[in-house]
């Protein structure tokens, strides 16, 4: 039961969406977007984002608009406990104008390192994106929603990354880079209790090992910080996910997470067109089906980052611009599925992925 229950999680967004809570959601997202229709002010909160691991505190500062107006990132630490890319925390939501800025300045506790960020991030595109929203089913119903969230990663190095987030999708919206930061004495000495103790190198050692912010099992690890991850994440490749349903099976919708934490939910039709697409790689996936019983399944896979990467870079080693599949066969009995990535003239099996079939 408790499998059951954790799979309707991974697929919520897939399929019905029959909480009352995410209904009145929605009723509430129309009318903020009726509000808000030929404006740049939408319904939206701010989130904060980290790699796990690597734990971040804003000291000041947060996203700004050209008319003055300022949302605060200066709400806390952030652990990084869902991952790269995942909504954090957040402190206000509402119709608020979309901001062209970012103007603050963060301590990377992993690093014990101030930086610096004060640059333009793409308005026009946020702004574009919550206009258009997109289609998702609801109680089997298309339903148009838009992107709620603006999340901002912070990762070792000084790499910010901002995404636009709603219910089954996020979109990059930009990578930027800060530098680092030297703060004045005099500045400290005027801070409170509080903020003075981000200057204090005892208290990034308490955050660093901390469990409940830097897993028991990572700081065994004690791994060097692998600067210029993140942003092999953000590599692109144009590849499309393939699904083999054994015996007149049809697979009926799928949510992809990405390694660079974007995220996109395809329904029937789009599976049906199935286009190649410039992609970054596969992180997660969750996908339904019906057999031809009508009865229906559904798989939650995990894959494995080394294993994925590695294939990735053998696939496309002599040509960064052919196209793949990444291919999920389900076996007869549907408890199991099979995952390759394959060229014209090559294939490999991917048998590190962790699969989970309901």
């Amino acid at each position: 039961m408790k499998l059951l229950k954790s799979y309707l999680y991974g697929i919520v967004l897939l399929v019905a969406l029959s909480s009352s809570c995410q209904e009145n959601k929605h009723k509430q997202m129309d009318a903020k977007m009726d509000t808000t229709k030929n404006t740049s002010e939408f319904y939206w909160q701010e989130n904060l984002n980290c790699p796990l691991g690597f734990p971040i505190e804003v000291y000041k500062g947060g996203l700004e608009t050209e008319n003055g107006n300022y949302v605060s990132l200066s709400i806390g630490p952030s652990s990084g406990i869902k991952g790269w890319g995942s909504s954090g925390s957040g402190m206000s939501s509402g119709i608020k104008p979309v901001p062209d800025k970012l103007n603050l300045i963060w301590i990377s506790f992993a690093e014990n390192t101030f930086y610096d960020i004060n640059c333009k991030i793409d308005h026009d595109k946020m702004v574009k994106l919550f206009e258009e929203g997109y289609v998702i089913n609801f109680k089997n119903k298309k339903k148009k929603i838009t992107y709620d969230t603006i999340i901002v990663g912070f990762a070792p190095g000084g790499v910010v990354v901002v995404w636009l987030y709603g219910m089954g999708r996020q979109v990059e919206i930009g990578r930027y880079q800060a530098q680092k930061a030297v703060i004045s004495e005099e500045e400290i000495s005027k801070l409170d209790s509080h903020d003075r103790l981000l200057f204090d190198e005892n208290n990034s050692k308490k955050m660093m090992s901390n469990k409940n912010i830097v897993p028991l099992e990572i700081q065994k690890e004690n791994k060097p910080i692998p600067y210029g991850l993140w942003d092999t994440y953000r590599e692109k490749y144009n590849w499309r996910p393939v699904f083999i349903i054994q015996k007149e099976g049809k697979v009926n919708s799928a949510v992809f997470s990405m390694f660079n934490g974007e995220m996109e939910n395809l329904e029937q039709e789009e599976l049906a067109t199935n286009d190649f697409k410039e992609r970054a790689i596969l992180k997660r996936i969750s996908f339904d089906w019906f057999d031809v019983d009508h009865k229906q399944y559904g798989a939650e896979i995990f894959l494995n980052e080394e294993e994925v990467f590695k294939a990735y870079k053998e696939i496309y080693k002599d040509n960064k611009n052919a196209k793949a599949e990444l291919v999920f066969k389900v076996n007869i009995p549907n408890t199991f599925v099979v995952v390759l990535l394959k060229s014209d003239s090559k294939e490999i099996a991917l048998v590190k992925t962790i699969v989970k079939v309901y």
